[in-house]
């Protein structure tokens, strides 16, 4: 089995938007726990968080994540009705590319 490595200690954040700080923690642990067992080296992760402030839009916050990993570079983003969802799918389906980076 291979030990997990990290380069990185924080990620590079982006936003825009009234963005609070516990939401760029919650941004920073869901990355975390989605890149928990990743056997390559994670290199470095952006996330960029976003709120447009429109009511009329159905889906006015996105979160994304772009990881550089081993040689290649993992991205998912989501965007929700509030940054909490948008956060929690973003963890979920960058676990998905990292459950298969892992199986490939």
């Amino acid at each position: 089995m291979h030990e997990t490595h990290r380069d990185w200690s924080e990620p590079a954040f982006l936003t825009s938007g009234p963005v609070t700080e516990d939401e760029r923690a919650a941004a920073r642990e869901a990355v975390r726990a989605a890149l928990e067992g990743t056997r390559e080296t994670v290199r470095s992760v952006r996330v960029t968080l976003s709120v447009i402030d429109d009511p009329s839009l159905p889906r006015p916050a996105l979160a994304q994540a772009v990881v550089e990993v081993g040689g290649g570079r993992l991205r998912a983003q989501a965007a929700a009705r509030d940054l909490t969802e948008a956060i929690d799918l973003l963890r979920r389906r960058l676990s998905v590319r990292t459950a298969c980076l892992r199986a490939g």
